[in-house]
């Protein structure tokens, strides 16, 4: 799984529940929620999955 610096600490089950709870969400949700994170920290963590 691709990690970014924001959610390279988090627990797998955590990252889970917040994909369950993103799914069924508007693009307004959505982008509220991104626009939550800090863009200096969304690279990414680790190595290249799935490119």
């Amino acid at each position: 799984m691709v990690k970014s610096q924001a959610t390279k600490d988090m627990p797998r089950l955590e990252l889970m529940g917040i994909q369950e709870n993103l799914k069924d969400s508007d693009y307004e949700e959505i982008k509220r929620f991104r626009e939550s994170f800090n863009p200096d920290e969304m690279g990414f963590s680790g190595r290249k999955e799935g490119v």
